[in-house]
Protein backbone atom coordinates (compact mmCIF):
# COMPACT_ATOMS: atom_id res chain seq x y z
CA UNK A 1 0.00 0.00 0.00
CA UNK A 2 0.98 3.45 -0.84
CA UNK A 3 1.26 5.46 2.21
CA UNK A 4 1.69 8.58 0.65
CA UNK A 5 -1.71 8.12 -1.20
CA UNK A 6 -5.14 8.65 -0.21
CA UNK A 7 -8.74 7.31 -2.02
CA UNK A 8 -12.06 9.46 -1.95
CA UNK A 9 -15.15 8.08 -3.56
CA UNK A 10 -17.63 10.77 -3.54
CA UNK A 11 -21.02 9.46 -3.23
CA UNK A 12 -24.36 11.70 -3.87
CA UNK A 13 -26.97 10.80 -3.08
CA UNK A 14 -29.31 13.83 -4.18
CA UNK A 15 -28.62 12.94 -8.02
CA UNK A 16 -30.94 15.29 -9.98
CA UNK A 17 -31.43 12.44 -12.68
CA UNK A 18 -31.23 9.35 -10.68
CA UNK A 19 -31.51 10.11 -6.61
CA UNK A 20 -30.23 7.55 -4.46
CA UNK A 21 -28.35 5.81 -7.51
CA UNK A 22 -25.15 5.13 -5.54
CA UNK A 23 -27.55 2.71 -3.60
CA UNK A 24 -29.39 1.23 -6.08
CA UNK A 25 -28.76 -2.59 -6.33
CA UNK A 26 -26.26 -4.25 -8.66
CA UNK A 27 -26.22 -8.22 -8.63
CA UNK A 28 -26.87 -7.68 -5.34
CA UNK A 29 -25.04 -5.46 -3.78
CA UNK A 30 -25.23 -1.69 -3.99
CA UNK A 31 -23.58 0.28 -6.50
CA UNK A 32 -21.21 2.34 -4.08
CA UNK A 33 -19.98 -1.31 -2.94
CA UNK A 34 -18.63 -1.94 -6.10
CA UNK A 35 -16.48 1.24 -6.44
CA UNK A 36 -15.66 0.57 -2.71
CA UNK A 37 -14.10 -2.91 -3.26
CA UNK A 38 -12.30 -2.05 -6.68
CA UNK A 39 -10.58 1.09 -4.77
CA UNK A 40 -9.34 -1.31 -1.82
CA UNK A 41 -8.42 -4.21 -3.85
CA UNK A 42 -6.08 -1.41 -5.88
CA UNK A 43 -3.51 -1.11 -2.63
CA UNK A 44 -2.69 2.23 -3.07
CA UNK A 45 -3.25 3.46 0.25
CA UNK A 46 -6.63 4.48 2.16
CA UNK A 47 -10.08 4.88 0.74
CA UNK A 48 -12.80 7.35 1.83
CA UNK A 49 -16.32 7.67 1.06
CA UNK A 50 -17.40 11.32 0.87
CA UNK A 51 -21.12 11.53 1.18
CA UNK A 52 -23.55 14.90 1.74
CA UNK A 53 -26.44 11.85 2.68
CA UNK A 54 -26.63 10.10 6.16
CA UNK A 55 -28.48 6.77 4.23
CA UNK A 56 -25.19 6.56 2.44
CA UNK A 57 -23.08 7.22 5.46
CA UNK A 58 -24.47 4.36 7.15
CA UNK A 59 -24.20 1.99 4.67
CA UNK A 60 -20.87 2.88 3.95
CA UNK A 61 -20.28 2.05 7.53
CA UNK A 62 -22.42 -1.39 7.61
CA UNK A 63 -20.03 -2.63 5.09
CA UNK A 64 -16.74 -1.74 7.06
CA UNK A 65 -15.86 1.51 5.09
CA UNK A 66 -14.69 4.82 5.80
CA UNK A 67 -17.16 7.17 5.47
CA UNK A 68 -17.26 10.79 5.81
CA UNK A 69 -20.09 13.85 6.03
CA UNK A 70 -19.53 16.68 3.85
CA UNK A 71 -21.17 19.85 3.30
CA UNK A 72 -24.51 19.48 0.67
CA UNK A 73 -22.89 23.18 -0.35
CA UNK A 74 -20.00 21.31 -2.61
CA UNK A 75 -20.68 21.91 -5.94
CA UNK A 76 -18.94 19.11 -7.37
CA UNK A 77 -17.24 15.86 -6.25
CA UNK A 78 -13.70 17.29 -6.62
CA UNK A 79 -14.99 19.87 -3.88
CA UNK A 80 -16.22 16.85 -1.82
CA UNK A 81 -13.11 15.24 -2.52
CA UNK A 82 -11.12 18.40 -1.74
CA UNK A 83 -13.04 18.92 1.52
CA UNK A 84 -12.93 14.47 2.76
CA UNK A 85 -8.77 15.01 1.98
CA UNK A 86 -8.32 17.93 4.81
CA UNK A 87 -6.56 17.19 7.51
CA UNK A 88 -4.52 14.53 5.84
CA UNK A 89 -1.13 13.97 4.75
CA UNK A 90 -1.37 11.99 1.58
CA UNK A 91 0.80 13.52 -1.09
CA UNK A 92 -1.67 12.14 -3.90
CA UNK A 93 -5.61 12.08 -3.73
CA UNK A 94 -7.40 9.79 -5.77
CA UNK A 95 -11.18 11.13 -6.96
CA UNK A 96 -13.40 8.34 -8.11
CA UNK A 97 -16.75 8.42 -9.06
CA UNK A 98 -19.19 6.73 -6.47
CA UNK A 99 -21.80 5.17 -9.75
CA UNK A 100 -18.39 3.57 -11.51
CA UNK A 101 -18.86 -0.14 -10.36
CA UNK A 102 -16.72 -1.48 -12.90
CA UNK A 103 -13.72 0.49 -12.15
CA UNK A 104 -11.05 -1.70 -11.54
CA UNK A 105 -7.60 -1.95 -9.93
CA UNK A 106 -5.22 -2.65 -12.91
CA UNK A 107 -7.08 0.78 -13.90
CA UNK A 108 -5.82 3.00 -11.04
CA UNK A 109 -2.36 1.34 -10.26
CA UNK A 110 -1.89 2.12 -14.21
CA UNK A 111 -2.67 5.68 -13.93
CA UNK A 112 -1.07 5.94 -10.73
CA UNK A 113 2.16 5.02 -11.94
CA UNK A 114 2.12 7.15 -15.18
CA UNK A 115 1.24 9.97 -13.06
CA UNK A 116 4.40 9.32 -10.53
CA UNK A 117 6.46 8.66 -13.78
CA UNK A 118 6.07 11.81 -15.23
CA UNK A 119 6.89 14.73 -12.96
CA UNK A 120 5.61 17.62 -15.11
CA UNK A 121 1.97 16.41 -14.63
CA UNK A 122 -0.17 17.10 -11.57
CA UNK A 123 -3.06 14.97 -12.67
CA UNK A 124 -3.65 11.51 -14.07
CA UNK A 125 -6.30 9.84 -15.76
CA UNK A 126 -7.03 6.95 -18.13
CA UNK A 127 -8.44 5.86 -21.13
CA UNK A 128 -9.84 3.34 -23.34
CA UNK A 129 -9.69 2.85 -27.47
CA UNK A 130 -12.90 3.35 -28.67
CA UNK A 131 -14.44 0.40 -30.97
CA UNK A 132 -17.98 1.50 -30.95
CA UNK A 133 -18.35 3.65 -33.87
CA UNK A 134 -21.77 5.13 -32.16
CA UNK A 135 -19.79 5.85 -29.18
CA UNK A 136 -18.03 8.84 -31.44
CA UNK A 137 -20.85 10.75 -32.09
CA UNK A 138 -21.87 9.96 -28.84
CA UNK A 139 -21.84 13.83 -26.48
CA UNK A 140 -22.12 11.57 -23.25
CA UNK A 141 -18.70 9.64 -24.62
CA UNK A 142 -16.09 12.30 -24.03
CA UNK A 143 -12.87 11.91 -25.86
CA UNK A 144 -9.38 13.23 -25.28
CA UNK A 145 -6.65 13.75 -27.60
CA UNK A 146 -2.84 13.51 -26.53
CA UNK A 147 0.79 14.07 -27.43
CA UNK A 148 2.66 11.22 -28.24
CA UNK A 149 3.78 11.16 -24.31
CA UNK A 150 0.13 10.49 -23.20
CA UNK A 151 -0.69 14.23 -22.13
CA UNK A 152 -3.96 15.05 -22.58
CA UNK A 153 -3.88 18.00 -24.95
CA UNK A 154 -7.83 18.33 -25.22
CA UNK A 155 -11.17 16.73 -24.05
CA UNK A 156 -14.43 17.22 -25.56
CA UNK A 157 -17.91 15.98 -25.87
CA UNK A 158 -17.42 15.94 -30.28
CA UNK A 159 -15.48 13.88 -31.86
CA UNK A 160 -11.30 14.74 -31.66
CA UNK A 161 -9.24 14.75 -33.40
CA UNK A 162 -11.53 15.27 -36.20
CA UNK A 163 -10.23 12.97 -39.15
CA UNK A 164 -10.02 14.33 -42.67
CA UNK A 165 -11.04 12.82 -45.71
CA UNK A 166 -7.58 13.73 -47.23
CA UNK A 167 -5.64 12.00 -44.26
CA UNK A 168 -2.92 9.40 -44.81
CA UNK A 169 -3.74 8.11 -41.29
CA UNK A 170 -6.45 6.20 -42.01
CA UNK A 171 -7.00 4.28 -38.90
CA UNK A 172 -6.20 6.30 -36.26
CA UNK A 173 -8.25 5.68 -33.44
CA UNK A 174 -10.35 7.84 -30.71
CA UNK A 175 -10.36 7.70 -27.19
CA UNK A 176 -12.74 7.73 -24.39
CA UNK A 177 -11.74 9.69 -21.29
CA UNK A 178 -12.29 7.61 -18.25
CA UNK A 179 -13.69 9.49 -15.43
CA UNK A 180 -11.46 9.86 -12.47
CA UNK A 181 -8.76 11.91 -11.38
CA UNK A 182 -5.10 11.61 -9.65
CA UNK A 183 -4.06 14.87 -7.79
CA UNK A 184 -0.63 15.64 -6.29
CA UNK A 185 -1.78 17.31 -3.29
CA UNK A 186 -0.72 20.82 -4.31
CA UNK A 187 -2.53 20.74 -7.94
CA UNK A 188 -6.35 19.81 -5.99
CA UNK A 189 -5.28 22.46 -3.65
CA UNK A 190 -5.13 24.93 -6.54
CA UNK A 191 -7.83 23.51 -8.50
CA UNK A 192 -10.67 24.01 -6.34
CA UNK A 193 -9.80 27.44 -5.68
CA UNK A 194 -10.43 28.56 -9.64
CA UNK A 195 -13.50 29.44 -11.16
CA UNK A 196 -15.23 27.58 -13.65
CA UNK A 197 -13.57 28.38 -17.02
CA UNK A 198 -15.24 29.08 -20.44
CA UNK A 199 -14.63 26.03 -21.67
CA UNK A 200 -15.73 24.07 -18.76
CA UNK A 201 -18.32 25.99 -18.82
CA UNK A 202 -18.89 25.16 -22.58
CA UNK A 203 -18.82 21.67 -22.79
CA UNK A 204 -19.91 20.80 -19.47
CA UNK A 205 -16.42 19.01 -18.59
CA UNK A 206 -14.62 20.19 -15.12
CA UNK A 207 -11.12 18.45 -16.76
CA UNK A 208 -10.92 21.44 -19.04
CA UNK A 209 -10.43 24.48 -15.97
CA UNK A 210 -7.39 21.87 -15.53
CA UNK A 211 -6.19 22.49 -19.18
CA UNK A 212 -7.22 26.25 -19.22
CA UNK A 213 -5.52 26.72 -16.01
CA UNK A 214 -1.98 25.51 -16.95
CA UNK A 215 -1.99 21.97 -15.39
CA UNK A 216 -0.43 19.19 -17.50
CA UNK A 217 -2.70 15.78 -17.65
CA UNK A 218 -1.14 12.26 -17.97
CA UNK A 219 -3.28 9.78 -19.40
CA UNK A 220 -2.89 6.05 -19.43
CA UNK A 221 -4.27 3.46 -21.54
CA UNK A 222 -6.66 0.70 -19.82
CA UNK A 223 -9.09 -2.18 -20.77
CA UNK A 224 -12.01 -1.15 -21.23
CA UNK A 225 -14.49 -0.91 -18.39
CA UNK A 226 -18.37 -1.55 -17.70
CA UNK A 227 -21.07 1.50 -17.76
CA UNK A 228 -21.45 4.13 -15.29
CA UNK A 229 -24.45 4.58 -13.52
CA UNK A 230 -26.46 7.93 -14.47
CA UNK A 231 -29.19 6.82 -15.15
CA UNK A 232 -32.27 4.09 -14.11
CA UNK A 233 -31.35 2.55 -17.26
CA UNK A 234 -27.93 2.17 -16.95
CA UNK A 235 -28.45 -0.49 -14.47
CA UNK A 236 -30.26 -2.36 -17.01
CA UNK A 237 -26.95 -2.08 -19.40
CA UNK A 238 -24.73 -2.82 -15.98
CA UNK A 239 -26.50 -6.37 -15.77
CA UNK A 240 -26.16 -7.33 -19.30
CA UNK A 241 -22.26 -6.22 -18.88
CA UNK A 242 -22.34 -8.69 -16.05
CA UNK A 243 -23.77 -11.68 -17.63
CA UNK A 244 -21.77 -10.71 -20.98
CA UNK A 245 -18.49 -10.96 -19.02
CA UNK A 246 -19.35 -14.14 -16.86
CA UNK A 247 -19.89 -11.97 -13.80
Amino acid sequence: MDKDCLIVIPARYGSQRFPGKVLAGLAGKPVIQWCWEAAVKAGLGEVTIATEHEAVLSFARSIGAKAVMTSPRCQSGTDRVYEASRGTRAKFVINIQGDEPFMTAATLKKAFRKLKASPSCQIGTACVRIKDKADIANPNCVKVAMNKEGRALYFSRCAIPFHHGLSDLKDYPYYKHCGFYIYRREALERFVKLKPSPLERLERLEQLRALENGFNISVAEVAPLGPAIDAPEDLAAAERFLKKAGG
